[in-house]
């Protein structure tokens, strides 16, 4: 039994290119989810060469470099539907049928009444089915919710989503096995996928050096999928890592952190503020992470591009970028690690 792994991202820039380094292995039967607002997506003027490219069309392409024709789920609802037209939704659908990219359009059930009927649209056109993602208060519900939903469930992806809340979810394993045991029309969804993340979003109280935290949605899924549940439960979690570049009119200062992703445990290197009493540059840091991540005993280092790059980075053969680089990296590492140690 193959499980499928669902990888929640932000579709940020370092994201996608991460994401695009993927190797063929590391694709098969993953699945990424793509939660875009207004920031991740956006449309070029024209240039003296270019024709102006709209919104929808610089997603689809970018979309289709990083991952080609493999399929991939899209959640829109957070972008707004104009004032007398269309969610957008409809535009990058059509944007990317275009290109050849495999859209499944992805929904919660608080999502807008004008993005749900853009993702009824949309399955009635494609007819790749949809993904839904729930708490856990609405999995212990579906039976009120299910008969309304929008596509049959032999056409739906189900993702209970636990967050960030994953480790609540943990100390609770014994009711949330129950819970998926008795999930309304268990076996009749299309997948079933428990997804979370451990991540924090930042390290404070976390002093310099290397620190582990453990990764409770691994747990908690292997508990889950050695339950004998009537059905296949498939691993989702957030790739994506809480740093990324500052935003304008901050100044740099900020302590230089890097994610690492283990089997069993997040592998943080913890670094110190750039600026300031015991500031350091961005790059002797991030050499030192890298050098850190090869000396760790239980790195377990994978033939991918994202290992391969740090062994050069803490060799000193090549630069060790900035963090949007280490973005990149984290992103290829952790999903090359999640795709292969999942059964």
């Amino acid at each position: 039994m193959v499980h499928r792994y669902t990888a929640l991202l932000r579709w940020k820039r370092g994201e996608r290119s991460g994401l695009k380094q993927v190797s063929a292995t590391g694709a098969i039967d993953t699945i990424p989810l793509f939660i875009i607002g207004s920031d991740q997506i956006k449309g070029k003027a024209a240039t003296k060469s270019k024709p102006q490219q709209t919104a929808a069309d610089v997603f689809a392409k970018d979309i289709y470099d990083a991952w080609g024709a493999r399929p991939f789920a899209l959640d829109a609802s957070a972008l707004a539907t104009p004032a007398g037209g269309a969610h957008p939704l409809l535009a990058i659908a059509m944007s990317c049928r275009a290109v050849g990219a495999h859209l499944i359009p992805a929904t919660a059930l608080t999502a807008p009444a004008t993005y749900q009927a853009a993702v009824t649209s949309v399955h009635a056109a494609d007819q790749r089915g949809t993904v839904l993602r729930v708490d856990l208060q609405e999995l212990n519900s579906a039976a009120q919710w299910a008969p309304k939903w929008i596509t049959p469930p032999q056409q739906t992806d189900l993702i209970v989503d636990f967050a960030d809340n994953v480790g609540t979810a943990a100390k609770m394993t014994t009711a949330i096995v129950h819970s998926f045991q008795n999930l309304h029309w268990g076996p009749n969804w299309r997948t079933v996928t428990m997804a979370g993340t451990s991540m924090p979003e930042n390290f404070t109280g976390y002093l310099a050096g290397l620190h582990t935290i453990p990764r409770d949605e691994v747990h908690l899924w292997w508990a889950l999928a050695t339950a004998g549940l009537p059905y296949r439960i498939d691993f989702g979690d957030y790739a994506t890592p809480p740093i990324a570049e500052p935003p304008p009119a901050i100044a740099w200062g900020y302590p230089i952190n890097v994610r690492y992703t283990l089997a069993q445990e997040f592998l943080i290197c913890r670094g110190v503020k750039t600026t300031g009493f015991g500031g350091l540059d961005m790059e002797p840091q991030l050499i030192g992470h890298a050098q850190s991540i090869v000396a760790y005993p239980q790195r377990g280092p994978l033939n991918c591009w994202a290992d391969n790059y740090i062994n050069q980075i803490a060799a000193l053969q090549v630069g060790p970028g900035n963090l949007e680089t280490w973005v990149q990296i984290g992103i290829n590492r952790h999903i090359e690690l999640v795709r292969s140690i999942l059964p």
